[in-house]
């Protein structure tokens, strides 16, 4: 019998070096990974190694916005800062970051899940969880036309060129048999300011698709005497709760999509079934569901998946609509900003100081489902996140967040048009 020869010394501090590089990958992928599920695709990792130092970086794109992820384990920080990219021809609007500045997190010395939380927190505060958002400099408003359309060609017309081609249609892209104004009422988010620009955000994409099939579309306007705005509102989050989990990076499932908004037992997460609160209206709003459904199938046959969840993330970034829903990362920024100044200036509901412990326990039970709150306090809620839009606007600050187009883009741009016209 033939001894297994032991592992020498400097064989296990490989081994242990091997298994700390492949911890610290594994919770950087962890870190980002709100990122992707938002959109950002990875293009590139790289670690860099030196003595007990080590840094591991990631760049990330997406809708033509890049940006460079570190994470030094060392002193656990996460640094998010901008890329330098050569502008190539597979797009007509130069590449840029969506942060106005390096993003710098200093991670807790906590379990990883604490740490994760915290790097997702700041990302829907820095506005990348949601579709990014432009913001134009004083001396570029005359921009804002041209811009809105070089937008719309790379984010919704290349992609459904690529699908066109892929599946041999010919012939003049057109919206015709889709419904009167289709392509103005869709495109609303583009008339939005800051300017969205459509990209493949698929929370946003479930607040397109709750608000275009489920309230703005359908025929539940019409029966909303039978329910009051709170209903309402419980309403809405449920159906974007709904959707969610069929939305992905690729595109819309959209056979589960018909199945979750229109299952006969759909309730509230408070309780009440939806036929019972619509009662004789119920029928009538499934069927208008369903139209809602076949007419973004019959766009997405003749756009491609990926043009159409461009455009259904532009539909629900619209800031003066469903922009802060339930679902949206913004909404989640506003509610922590609401409930900090309530605790600042003593204005928390009592109802809601009792059943949590503490601020922040209040915070995360709103975030998370504002529907299980009683009346007044879900009203609470809707004022605030109100009262934190109206005090960003009062001092000149974007709401939701957003980048502001850089000078260098903006003689860019400006340089690219005047090409255009001569």
């Amino acid at each position: 019998m033939t001894d297994t020869p032991r592992p020498s010394a400097g064989d296990e501090t490989i081994d242990a070096a091997t298994a700390a590089r492949g911890r610290q990958r594994q919770l950087t992928r962890r870190l980002v990974a709100p990122l992707l599920r938002a959109g950002w695709e990875d293009c590139g990792w790289e670690v860099f190694e030196e003595d007990d130092y080590s840094e591991h970086t990631l760049e990330l794109h997406r809708s033509n916005f890049h940006i460079q992820v570190s994470w030094c384990p060392s002193d656990r920080t996460l640094h998010l800062s901008e890329l330098e990219l050569e502008w190539l021809d597979d797009f007509v609007v130069p590449p840029m970051c969506p942060l106005q500045e390096e993003l710098v997190l200093e991670l807790p010395d906590a379990p990883e899940h604490i740490q994760a939380e915290t790097a997702r927190r700041a990302f829907a505060t820095a506005g990348l969880l949601d579709p990014t958002r432009i913001h134009l400099p004083p001396t570029a408003g005359h921009l804002r036309p041209s811009l809105v359309l070089l937008l719309l060609e790379d984010t919704f017309f290349q992609a459904a060129r690529i699908h066109r081609a892929a599946v041999g249609q010919d012939g003049v892209m057109s919206f015709d048999g889709l419904g009167e104004d289709f392509d103005w009422r869709v495109s609303a988010g583009l008339r939005a300011y800051p300017l969205v620009v459509p990209g493949a955000v698929p929370s946003s994409a479930a607040l397109g698709i709750a608000e275009w099939c489920w309230r703005r579309e359908s025929d539940v306007e019409r029966w909303h005497h039978k329910v009051t705005d709170l209903e309402m509102a419980r309403a809405n989050i449920a159906a974007t709760r709904a959707v969610l989990p069929h939305i992905h990076r690729e595109g819309v499932d959209w056979s589960a999509v018909r199945l979750a908004l229109t299952a006969p037992g759909r309730r509230l997460a408070s309780g009440p079934g939806l036929a019972d609160l619509f009662e004789e209206g119920w029928q009538p709003i499934l069927q208008s569901i369903h139209r809602e459904i076949d007419r973004w199938c019959l766009a997405e046959d003749r756009f491609g998946p990926q043009a159409v969840l461009n455009l259904l993330s532009l539909h629900g970034s619209r800031t003066e609509s469903i922009g802060s829903w339930w679902g949206s990362g913004w909404y989640e920024t506003a509610v922590r900003a609401a409930v900090d100044h309530a605790v600042t200036n003593n204005q928390l509901p009592h109802d809601l100081t009792t059943a949590c412990a503490g601020p922040g326990q209040i915070a995360d039970a709103i975030v998370h489902a504002p529907d299980l709150l009683d009346d007044d306090a879900l009203q609470w809620v809707i004022d605030a996140v109100h009262d934190v839009e109206r005090r960003r606007r009062v001092t000149d600050q974007c709401v939701p967040s957003a980048v502001t187009l850089p000078a260098w883009a903006v003689d860019e741009l400006t340089s690219l048009l005047a090409e255009d016209e001569d």
